[in-house]
Parts: C-alpha cells; sequence; structure tokens
C-alpha cells in the first residue's frame, strides 16, 4: 500500500530509520481499501509501541489519493481466544528510548529560574569534569528535554550515547532475567562511551533493576564513561532508592531545575510560537496560557496547531480542549490501557469474571485508579460494579505484591503508566 509505505517513510525524521524498519515495517499488511488499513503485529510490545509512537502521527498524516483520513485497525497476530490468554510477559527487546531531535541545548528555554544550572550543565559537558551529572525537579521542569540535548551534544562529539527511561530500563532487565540475556544486556549497557537514565525516581522498589544499575554504574564509572540521570527529587530525598545509589548519585554534580514563573512562561511560549511562525489570536493566546500549566503542554498544544496552520483562531478553542479531554488520564482510560497491555477486552475487566485472566488486570486497573488518580475507595467501587472493600482488598493486594517487590507486575504496571501519559 503506497499510502501507508509513504507514512512509513515519513516518520524515519522522527524515530529513526532503525526503529522504522524493526518496529512499523514488520507489521503485517491484512487487508486495506481506500479508507481503512489492517494490520497485525507480532506481539504486544509492538502494539504499544505502535500506540506510542506511530497511532498519534496516523491521525494528521495518513492520506489516500482523494486527501481522505484512512483508519487504521490493528490486532494481535494469532491472538489467543479469552479462554487462552496468559498474563503479559516481556519479551527481549534491548532498544534505547528515542531522542526528540526538537529536544537540543538551543531550543531549550532556561528563563532566569533555570539560567545557572542550565550554564553549569553545558560547562560541565565541555569540560567533562563531572561524573556522574544529576538534574533534579518536578514534572514539566525540563529534565528529559535536557537529557536528551546531553545525548546529541554528546553524539555531535563521537560519543557513543544510550538513552533510557528509567521504565525501559526495568523491561530490559526484567526480559534479560527471564531469557537468560543478562551478559547481553550488561555488554550493550556498559560498550557505550555515555548513560542517560531519566525518571530514576521510577525505579523505588525495584530491587533487581537498582542491583543490576549498581553494577552498571560501577562499570562505567571506573572506565571513566560519563553518566547523566534525572530524578524528581535530590538524591538523598529519593524513596525506595538504595542509599549504596543515592550516595553515588552525589558523586559528581547534581542540578535543580524548576518550573518557570508566570512571566518566564509568556516569553517561553512567545519564542515557540515565533519559531513555528504562527499567528495566534488573542484569544486563542490568553487560553493557552491559563489552561496548561507546564512548558510541556503548552508544547504540545502548539505542535496540535502547527498541523493545521490555518486555523489559529478562535474557533480553535473547542477543538483544543476536546483534545486535552481526550488526552486527560481518566478511570476508563486506566480500564483501556491496562486491558491493552493485558492483552483482554475492557469489558473483561469489568465484568463479573474471578479467573486469573481477569481479576489481576482488575487489581491493576483499581489500583492505578488510587494511585493515579487518588480516587476514594467508593468511587472506585462504582467504576467496577463492586463494594469498596473489594476495592480496598484489591488495592492491599497489589500494594503487598509491590512492597515483595514482584519484579513481572512492577514492569507491567509501569508499562501502563507511561502508556498512560503518551
Amino acid at each position: 500500500m503506497k499510502a501507508w509505505e509513504d507514512f512509513l517513510q515519513g516518520q524515519v525524521k522522527d524515530l529513526g530509520s532503525e526503529a522504522i524498519d524493526k518496529w512499523a515495517k514488520t507489521l503485517k499488511i491484512v487487508d486495506f481499501d481506500a479508507g481503512n488499513l489492517y494490520l497485525e503485529a507480532q506481539d504486544s510490545f509492538q502494539l504499544s509501541w505502535f500506540e506510542e509512537h506511530l497511532r498519534p502521527a496516523i491521525r494528521s498524516s495518513l492520506r489516500n489519493n482523494n486527501q481522505r483520513p484512512i483508519k487504521v485497525h490493528l490486532s494481535l497476530s494469532n491472538a489467543p481466544s479469552s479462554k487462552d490468554k496468559k498474563i503479559w510477559k516481556p519479551v527481549l527487546n534491548l532498544v534505547p528510548d528515542g531522542l526528540d531531535p526538537a529536544c537540543t541545548f538551543e531550543t531549550y528555554f532556561p528563563g532566569s529560574t533555570n539560567d545557572i544550572s542550565f550554564s553549569l550543565l553545558k560547562d560541565a559537558l565541555e569540560k567533562s569534569s563531572y561524573n556522574p551529572i544529576y538534574l533534579h525537579g518536578p514534572e514539566g521542569s525540563g529534565k528529559s528535554h535536557l537529557l536528551m540535548a546531553c545525548a546529541f551534544y554528546l553524539t555531535s562529539l563521537k560519543k557513543r550515547c544510550f538513552y533510557v527511561k528509567a521504565a525501559t530500563l526495568t523491561q530490559h532487565i526484567v526480559a534479560a532475567m527471564r531469557t537468560g540475556a543478562m551478559q547481553k544486556l550488561r555488554d550493550l549497557y556498559r560498550q557505550h562511551d555515555v548513560l542517560l537514565v531519566d525518571d530514576i525516581h521510577e525505579l523505588a522498589h525495584r530491587s533487581a533493576t537498582q542491583e543490576e544499575l549498581f553494577h552498571t554504574f560501577n562499570a562505567l564509572h571506573v572506565a571513566g564513561k560519563q553518566i547523566v540521570l534525572a530524578g524528581s527529587r535530590l538524591p538523598s530525598l529519593l524513596e525506595g532508592i538504595e542509599p549504596r545509589l543515592t550516595s553515588r548519585f552525589e558523586w559528581g554534580l547534581v542540578l535543580p531545575f524548576q518550573l518557570l514563573n508566570a512571566e518566564e512562561r509568556k516569553n517561553f511560549f512567545k519564542q515557540k510560537i515565533e519559531q513555528r511562525h504562527l499567528q495566534l489570536s488573542p484569544q486563542v493566546h490568553s487560553f493557552l496560557l491559563e489552561q496548561l500549566p507546564h512548558a510541556k503542554s503548552l508544547m504540545r498544544a502548539l505542535d496540535t496547531i502547527h498541523l493545521q496552520k490555518n486555523k489559529t483562531d478562535a474557533s480553535w478553542i473547542e477543538p483544543l480542549l476536546e483534545e486535552l479531554k481526550r488526552k486527560a488520564v481518566t478511570a476508563e482510560k486506566i480500564v483501556q490501557t491496562t486491558a491493552e497491555i493485558f492483552e483482554i477486552q475492557a469489558s473483561d475487566i469489568l465484568s463479573r469474571s474471578q479467573n486469573q485472566q481477569c481479576s489481576l488486570p482488575r487489581q491493576v486497573a483499581m489500583y492505578l485508579c488510587r494511585l493515579v488518580l487518588k480516587m476514594p475507595f467508593l468511587k472506585i467501587a462504582e467504576v467496577f460494579s463492586r463494594d469498596h472493600s473489594t476495592v480496598m482488598t484489591s488495592v492491599k493486594s497489589i500494594e503487598k505484591r509491590i512492597g515483595e517487590q514482584d519484579e513481572n507486575l512492577l514492569s507491567i504496571i509501569n508499562l501502563i503508566k507511561v502508556k498512560l501519559k503518551s
């Protein structure tokens, strides 16, 4: 199908030819017509990769000869019946997370709030004077942007960089342990000149992941290879991370980053609008600044508008609101995402079935409603049509397994949380 081939070629710039060849071109084309394309994924990981990386672009870019949108239907190859479905198990896939080409030092906006830390970071990289470098701050302060910028800068110096989020690191280790490929994982992580790990706080209570990171950290540090990390808090304040790790995070340079203040957000927004050559009405301009608190959400909104350059007046407010609502995490989205990861239907989670294929996903979904949305037990009970005492028991059951450091369950929960953010 030429439209599909052209679309994939257009994604190479953003996702890289290796990722497109490995994860997109291996999707099997089952059938297609002028308005529909039916694909099959090899496994749940490929399906999840598709939903995170390709689905958003498909909505705006995949068109037929008449410039009408093509709807893509994706299913799992040889998907088992509901009776035969098994609990999700990780597969060995040691691919680093992709870098956003827009995240460079040149496009980062420090403002006066983060100017000193930003200057120190660039100076430390230029002089290779600190190891490790640890960035910390709240969500939306630009840590991920800076880690990717570090990777781009060091790559320009012919350094081999390996960038992963903590969730990906955990998935790599769990999969390697289950497939007997730990040496392959160690060789991969330690052969690079630079290791960059994002969201380090998400390794809390993951003993196996922390154990492997500890030895990898030591091996890289002794070899004089650069380590760059980012977390939500100071190393000493990280909860659930072993002291022998947090102490190592403090060996080098620790830099704080904060959210931009109101005036800096205005300047940041103005700069990004000018870079995209957009003409926004005062109404849309005010709406975006008032409704979107973080730089990340502002950038996402501008990217959405950028795709429709001729629709930058007030008529875009309502569609944009609807888009934001769709992206917001809800109990329904948690149920749907959990079902996708476990390869069952959302209706299975909400059913009365007590078999393991339905009960564990249901417990996980209840736990995430409590953890992510801070929902009262009674509200969760309403969503799942259960008694609130059943919800309490389910949440405590998952919390107990997490406390016992069930790596498989932790990996599943982390994958769901990552997909909820996408």
